[in-house]
């Protein structure tokens, strides 16, 4: 079986809910990643992603130089333990119509997976 946890990225990347979104997608762009979790307090909050950006700010909804990451993220985080199928996460994805899911080791996060891993691995198993 095929787990989450082999192709899930980590290290977790963050920002802040206070941080301003084109900062974020600015950090996302130099680190080729489509997300951050959102961290205050030593918790994470939320998750912020281009798509979340990109709607927005195309729909029109956003002043793109003056939107914090907080008033874009989603919360709560949907998330799959590390040892689960893969199929669980696409499932989880299509249900939640979501493109990045925290990966959790015993209810701790420890990595991000996206539908870019999930197209990856499908496409290398073939």
């Amino acid at each position: 079986m095929i787990q989450v946890g082999d192709h899930m990225s980590s290290p977790v990347l963050t920002t802040t809910p206070d941080a301003f979104a084109f900062e974020a997608v600015g950090e996302m762009n130099r680190n080729d990643v489509g997300a951050f979790l959102v961290e205050a307090n030593g918790e994470y909050v939320g998750i912020f992603t281009k798509t979340d950006w990109i709607h927005k700010i195309l729909r029109g909804t956003a002043d793109p130089d003056a939107i914090k990451v907080s008033e874009m993220m989603t919360a709560p985080i949907i998330t799959v333990e590390r040892d689960q199928p893969l199929s669980k996460a696409s499932e989880l994805m299509e249900e939640n119509k979501i493109r990045h899911l925290a990966v959790t080791d015993k209810g701790k996060i420890v990595g991000i997976l996206s539908v870019k891993d999930l197209e990856e691995c499908w496409t290398n198993w073939k």
